[in-house]
């Protein structure tokens, strides 16, 4: 055997290095979990958007390197940003009320060197208000969190998702030990604080992507976030922390179009007011139906309340 052959049989197999990149700004409550359950990986980088709490403390105590930035209205741009400054083959974006459980953790190290794929959707199990949902709309909510440097960038479009060819997507299993664990929203001050902050932003980027308010689609989207978080989402089913947890999301997207209008120049206009009238007497038709069919019920329940 060569000195040549001889030294490349003994050099250590180096694995693709993973970077985790969190974006932060006045969390230092609940950083520290988020770091404690990434101590496996191979760089930790926080950018911290000019907090005025100990966030930055927090993060360097936990042994990240801390990049500070001025802060800006959707996180998806400080995502790329702080990618900028890793030095991993993958990125492993998360934000601070999110934590990795030991399952996970242990599957992506086990993905690392493979090349089949530039992404892995990882299932995001999201608590609200202390209680995670049943239904997987919201128990299993796939994110590509977990993808190539060089390959995959975040669209600057508040709660977009980047676009995957679907043959380069790995999906996890949909399975408790193989999540985040996204501490969405810990009491209603913070869920309102976020529609605050997320749906005005969300609504000025329609307006940049040339989207025209009508009363037709915000009622076309409205109803369909009622149907998918109450109905598909089986909301009822989680007793009252369902109930709310599906309200406070149909509440964030009725603001968004609220703002949307509001940015639009707050016009009232003739196409609108024709479909909002025919919704008003289509309503109050069934409002009479339902009055009539209620009112002849009772009738009947008297009626044979008396016969007994």
């Amino acid at each position: 055997m060569s000195a040549r052959s001889a030294t490349s049989s003994q050099r250590p197999h180096v694995r693709n290095a993973i970077s985790v990149c969190i974006v932060c700004r006045n969390e230092a409550d609940k950083l520290g979990p988020c770091l404690a359950s990434v101590r496996w990986a191979d760089e930790v980088i926080v950018l911290d958007l000019s907090s005025t709490d100990e966030s930055a403390e927090v993060a360097r105590r936990h042994g990240a390197r801390v990049v500070t930035h001025d802060p800006v209205p959707v996180v998806e741009w400080a995502r790329n940003r702080v990618a900028e400054e890793a030095s991993g083959e993958w990125i492993f974006a998360l934000d601070p009320d999110e934590r990795v459980t030991d399952g996970l953790a242990a599957e992506l190290d086990r993905l690392r060197d493979r090349t089949d794929f530039d992404a892995v959707a990882i299932p995001v199990m999201n608590f609200d208000f202390g209680y995670p949902a049943t239904h997987p709309l919201h128990r299993y909510d796939p994110k590509p969190r977990f993808y190539r440097r060089s390959a995959i960038g975040w669209p600057t479009f508040p709660n977009a998702l980047p676009v995957i060819p679907t043959e380069r997507l790995l999906e996890l299993p949909r399975t408790d030990e193989l999540v985040i664990v996204h501490e969405r929203n810990r009491n209603i001050v913070e869920a309102v604080d976020r529609v605050m902050r997320y749906a005005p932003a969300q609504a000025q980027a329609m307006i940049d992507a040339g989207e025209i308010f009508t009363a037709r689609r915000m009622l076309a989207v409205l109803s369909g976030k009622i149907y998918k978080q109450f109905v598909y989402g089986r909301a009822f089913r989680d007793g009252v922390p369902g109930v709310i947890r599906a309200g406070t999301l149909v509440a964030f997207h009725f603001y968004v179009w609220a703002a949307f209008w509001h940015q639009s120049g707050a016009r009232r206009t003739p196409a609108d007011d024709r479909l909002l009238r025919r919704l008003d007497r289509t309503l109050e038709s069934l409002h009479r139906v339902a009055r009539a069919v209620l009112l002849t019920l009772l009738r009947a329940r008297r009626s044979l309340s008396r016969l007994r």
